[in-house]
């Protein structure tokens, strides 16, 4: 082999574009990433300056100075000048006595000023010593470079280490300290006006989490020689809100063990309570807010011009992404943790970020796989990251069931509170005519006329009542016909496979008989086929008229036999279905039960179970769905069961929850279980999971629906 030679990356002059206003994507988090590298180098006092930065002039500038530790010659070097350095990593304490968890450790943060501006001025000084470090950085420069290099070829070109900046010392007092960075403006897009700093001083004001108390304090102020409320204004976050919807989740050692607490809505306590279980994202504090109208009127009354943020992550105090997005438009906000964009949200009363002011706070010891993306305007992807997104969520969803259940209360109060006062105004009205009898013809007037205002009270009260009571059950049918059109989405993607298949075996008769008829030696062929293609339009006729029921989910009620329902969905329309998939079904029951009631309501909660289970058993090999039924003196007892992948018993409840699946790689979207659990619940049942039927395999729903004779 002939001797090797070495060969090393170089980064091309337009790298800087790439580190600074490509990868910073908003203004504010440039900002930030320099603040935060003053918090890390132990200052107690940032000031941000805004020098002529409303329109172009030749002193138009943004200067950000701190009082920290300041750098020497070597640290600009071989630690500010060297992109990606591990110093930070390295030390992930800043010296003491201020010992701060140090925030940058990518060591590309320093390029946001790329973001801001066209050149750069950076002075810098230790105290004790009387060198002060500047240097000089032209953005501009770099930017000609590669424009010149675009029209050359690259054998001789300049890469971005071979760019030389100025650099030089000056003397200073012993008693200088700190960083100032002085940011040129040169371009329209660069200014600021008086909204965006306004902008500015409400997303840094959150740099710090209201609940982390630094061992040394950290102020920001923002000065501008332009605008007259930022002539000298100081970043405050004393946010204080009174609401009765508070909610504070810790982690928790037990035994031992480090679990995470959580909210549950218990149904049938009717409370919010809190739980704790093991997450694989480690320890979290979560101190979060709900504020309903009256709330958000309040708070943007104390808080002018701020908005409700909803959840913000910090790590060990100091906010990780600053979801600093200038977007008003709520279809073209990010939304990393999926608040405002779960699946049908806007239905059923969803909470979202609009309602909440939330802080998570994560620690890079508990939480090490939690880490900034490089853009700083998200995480990277991760089980963990996924997960601590969907606990986020959890704790909404329990939030809402709560409200949803408050919400129906006072309503069934308020129902309660105007039958009663109908019920005390016809009291009234008889106590007064029998009074009017016994009385002189003045005031019998007079009663007269308070009897007749009476009863056009009544009359306007009962139709209230009625119009209200409209009003409810409209509400209600409105519910129970979305869950209908969830439902015929699963079952209209069974049926388009059930018609491509029949048309496809019709087709394939349908040619023999165009070619072949009438020719006598295909005669016992004909017949067949003939009673094969009748057989196949009459299934796919069921499957049509089945569908095309969901059309009367909410008609008048009929009388039919349950269990000779189920029979038709297993024999009938599904029976194709079972064939393709190679389920067996078995069907038992003591004695038929004859009912009353809307026939699609119920085949609603026998199509979602037989879907889930079709679902649950793609990788079993012996498949088999089974429903026992019983008839007892006060309710109906219906086992259902398959022998598909099971539930695990941790899951028993949750997964009754509107979007929970154990069958996502299947397709399950989690809403027909939450339809079979509302549906059941409407007839006054319950329905739950139960020891498998199948002992090893599988899951078994037990239903229960009570009833008079």
């Amino acid at each position: 082999m002939p001797d090797p030679f070495k060969l090393k990356f170089n980064f091309d002059v337009s790298t800087i574009r790439l580190l600074g206003r490509e990868l910073i994507t908003d203004r504010i988090t440039a900002l930030f990433e320099l603040v935060k590298n003053c918090y890390d180098a132990n200052s107690d006092h940032v000031t941000l300056y805004f020098n002529n930065v409303g329109c172009l002039e030749n002193d138009s500038y943004i200067c950000l100075e701190d009082d920290g530790l300041g750098m020497s010659l070597y640290d600009i070097r071989y630690k500010w000048m060297v992109v990606g350095t591990n110093s930070k990593r390295k030390e992930s304490i800043s010296p003491s006595p201020y010992k701060r968890k140090v925030v940058g450790e990518k060591g590309v943060g320093r390029f946001a000023v790329e973001k801001l501006g066209s050149k750069v001025v950076i002075e810098t000084t230790q105290r004790g010593t009387t060198r002060k470090v500047k240097l000089e950085l032209d953005w501009d420069k770099y930017e000609s470079i590669s424009s010149e290099q675009m029209k050359k070829n690259n054998r001789n070109a300049m890469f971005f280490t071979e760019v030389e900046n100025n650099c030089w010392i000056e003397t200073c007092s012993r008693e200088e300290q700190g960083t100032k960075i002085k940011i040129f403006l040169s371009k329209v897009e660069q200014l600021w006006s008086e909204n965006d700093i306004k902008r500015a001083c409400s997303e840094l004001a959150k740099l710090i989490s209201p609940l982390f108390k630094p061992l040394y304090p950290f102020s920001i102020r923002i000065i501008s020689n332009e605008y007259e409320q930022f002539k000298s204004k100081d970043i405050i976050n004393n946010f204080t809100i009174d609401t009765s919807h508070h909610y504070v989740l810790n982690p928790i050692i037990i035994d031992g063990e480090q679990l995470q607490e959580y909210l549950f809505f218990d149904d049938k306590k009717e409370e919010l309570v809190v739980r704790t279980n093991k997450r694989i994202f480690g320890p979290v504090s979560l101190d979060f807010y709900y504020l309903d109208k009256n709330d958000i009127r309040k708070y943007k009354t104390a808080f002018r011009g701020d908005r409700v943020d909803g959840i913000i992550i910090y790590r060990d105090g100091i906010i990780t992404t600053p979801f600093a997005e200038n977007e008003t438009d709520p279809n073209k906000k990010r939304d990393i943790l999926g608040i405002d964009k779960r699946r049908y949200s806007g239905f059923f009363e969803k909470i979202s970020s609009n309602n909440l002011i939330g802080y998570l706070n994560i620690t890079k010891e508990d939480n090490p796989k939690i880490k900034d993306a490089t853009n700083r305007q998200d995480f990277i992807d991760c089980e963990e990251y996924r997960e601590l997104k969907e606990y986020i969520i959890e704790q909404i969803e329990a939030l809402e069931k709560y409200l949803s259940n408050i919400k129906k209360k006072e309503s069934l109060k308020t129902a309660t509170k105007l039958i009663d006062a109908n019920l005390q105004l016809n009291k009234i009205s008889t106590i007064i005519s029998e009074i009017s009898g016994k009385t002189t013809p003045e005031v019998r007037n007079k009663l007269s006329e308070i009897k007749k205002k009476t009863e056009g009270v009544q009359r306007d009260l009962s139709k209230g009542i009625k119009q209200y009571e409209q009003l409810r059950n409209e509400s209600q049918r409105r519910e129970d016909l979305f869950f209908s059109l969830l439902s015929l989405q699963d079952y209209a993607a069974e049926l388009s496979h059930m018609v491509k298949t029949t048309v496809g075996n019709v087709k394939g008769m349908a040619e023999f008989f165009y070619s072949e008829f009438p020719n006598p030696q295909y005669e016992d062929i004909f017949k067949e086929y003939a009673k094969l293609m009748f057989t196949e339009l009459d299934k796919l006729s069921i499957g049509v008229r089945f569908m095309l029921s969901y059309a009367s989910s909410g008609s008048d009620f009929e009388t039919f036999e349950v269990f000779s329902l189920i029979g038709y969905l297993f024999d009938k329309v599904y029976n194709q279905k079972f064939k393709e998939e190679g389920i067996n079904t078995i069907l038992e029951y003591d004695k038929e039960l004859q009912i009353t009631h809307n026939r699609k309501f119920f085949e609603d909660i026998f199509e979602n179970l037989i879907s889930n289970s079709i679902k649950a058993m793609k990788h079993s090999s012996n498949k088999i769905i089974k429903c026992t039924g019983t008839v007892e003196d006060a309710k109906m007892s219906i086992r259902f069961s398959d022998t598909g992948c099971g539930i695990p018993e941790e899951d028993w409840e949750s997964v009754f929850e509107i979007f929970k699946t154990t069958t996502q790689n299947e397709g399950g979207a989690g809403i027909g279980l939450f339809t079979v659990k509302k549906r059941i619940e409407a007839l006054n049942g319950e329905v739950k999971i139960i020891k498998p039927e199948f002992v090893d395999v599988g899951a078994t729903f037990l239903i229960t629906l009570p009833f008079k004779k």
